[in-house]
Parts: C-alpha cells; sequence; structure tokens
C-alpha cells in the first residue's frame, strides 16, 4: 500500500471526535530563500475537519494524514472528469451548433456536473475521511 499524504497543522478546535485543524499547503517554491523578491511563492492555510486517532486540546500540533489513492480520486472528480465532460458537451453540441455557441453552452454545462457532484457531498465526505495524531515531543 502507499504511504499516505502528510501535513503537519495546529488543531483550532475539537468537537467530539473530530478536531478543527489549519494547515498550511506551500507550493514547491514558497521554502525557497528567495521567496521574498520572488512573485511565484504561494503557501495558503486550509482549514480541514479530521478524525481524531487520540485525544487532543487545542493548540495541539498535528499530522494530518489522508489515503493516497483518495488524492488520486480527488484529481479525477475535479479535474478529469471535468475536462472528458466539457470535451464531450463541445464535440456533441458542435455537431448542431455553431462553434461559439457550442463552446458557451459546454462551459455552462459544467456547472450541471458540478451540482451532481454537490449532490453527494455527504457521501463524499464520508470517503474522503482526514485523520489527525499529534506530534510528540521530546524533552
Amino acid at each position: 500500500m502507499a504511504d499516505p499524504i502528510k501535513h503537519e497543522g495546529i488543531v483550532l478546535a475539537t468537537n467530539g471526535t473530530e478536531a478543527h485543524i489549519r494547515i498550511m499547503q506551500a507550493s514547491a517554491c514558497a521554502a525557497c530563500h528567495a521567496k521574498g523578491a520572488c512573485m511565484a511563492a504561494d503557501a495558503r492555510e486550509k482549514f480541514i475537519d479530521c478524525i481524531m486517532l487520540e485525544p487532543m486540546q487545542e493548540g495541539d500540533r498535528v499530522v494530518v494524514e489522508v489515503e493516497q489513492r483518495l488524492g488520486w480520486l480527488a484529481i479525477l472528480l475535479a479535474f478529469v472528469l471535468p475536462f472528458v465532460w466539457l470535451v464531450g458537451m463541445v464535440w456533441l453540441l458542435g455537431l448542431y451548433l455553431e462553434e461559439g455557441v457550442a463552446g458557451t453552452l459546454a462551459l455552462c454545462s459544467l456547472c450541471i456536473y458540478f451540482a451532481v457532484l454537490a449532490l453527494f457531498r455527504k457521501r463524499l465526505k464520508r470517503k474522503f475521511s482526514f485523520t489527525a495524531r499529534r506530534i510528540r515531543t521530546v524533552g
């Protein structure tokens, strides 16, 4: 089995068996020593609700994990399938309509794809479960 995807974060709040955690998602250049002079540096805060694998308190440093295969599934749902949908709609609508109209309608049809995805939000939230474990400090 592949290694899980891991990010370090800080617990903001706990609620029963779940914790609300802030992580820093950094691009490859965000840790570069020249990032202050570079406009490409990118680091953003993300907030994730995770299942606590052990008791935690607000302010604890934790490691958030998710299975790598779920990362690939997320890419499939967010990028690959919408692209296939868009190309298919452009092709289908292009058979019957002018090119500009077909392209515009195909772009608008992406709303349908993402609306269907939103309908399955609860099921997807159960499938994409993040877990959190405290970082032990020595000393």
